[in-house]
């Protein structure tokens, strides 16, 4: 599970119990994901994507599965008293959704066509920092780039033709670097906490 997966999770099913009319499809521990909040979390993803909502049983089961894995992320914020970003910090991300929209209006029928609301997403852009911000302090200090490393991106991976100076991508590769580190020990804790943790899914699954 990736950052970038990560970012494309934004509320979390986290009750206790389900709604009788709805459907448990993925119990971790004494907490419980519903059919319903994997839909919503669809529709979340596909708005922030900018993307048709996925109605596959493929895109239903990875979100199941990927809100797994965000409910384990966030078991470990509440037990670590690692604290949500307030609404507030995450105003200019709503913004800047708004302004790629095109304007309020066009946010306001977006938000009508993916059936949210404004808070939803809101409350999505929250945990989506939090999450991040988590991850990045967990996982940051244990990541060494050298350059070596950097060298070896520029030239094996870098595609661009004809090439920038190595001292002109530098910075961008190791941040990509970085990244890509952070995100092996992120699915390598995942996997440990996993195998700690009781979780099942039901694979009477319907999109």
């Amino acid at each position: 599970m990736t950052i970038r997966m990560l970012g494309l999770c934004g509320l979390l099913a986290a009750t206790a119990s389900a709604e009788v009319v709805d459907r448990i499809v993925a119990t971790v521990g004494r907490k419980v994901i519903t059919a319903s909040t994997v839909r919503h979390q669809i529709r979340v993803a596909a708005l922030l994507d900018g993307a048709p909502v996925a109605e596959t049983y493929e895109a239903f089961a990875a979100m199941r599965d990927r809100l797994v894995d965000r409910l384990l992320i966030l078991e470990e914020m509440r037990a670590s008293r690692y604290p949500i970003p307030e609404s507030s910090e995450v105003q200019p991300a709503v913004e800047r959704e708004i302004q790629d929209a095109g304007g309020p209006a066009r946010w306001a029928e977006l938000l009508g066509h993916y059936r949210l609301t404004e808070e939803q997403v809101r409350l999505s852009l929250r945990h989506q920092a939090a999450v991040l911000r988590f991850t990045l302090n967990r996982f940051r200090p244990a990541v060494q780039v050298d350059p070596a490393q950097i060298r070896a991106y520029y030239d094996q991976r870098l595609p661009a033709q004809p090439k920038p100076p190595l001292e002109e991508v530098r910075d961008q590769i190791e941040t990509v670097l970085r990244a890509e580190q952070i995100n092996v020990l992120l699915s390598k804790w995942l996997a440990e906490v996993r195998q700690n943790t009781h979780i099942e899914t039901y694979e009477e699954l319907q999109p």
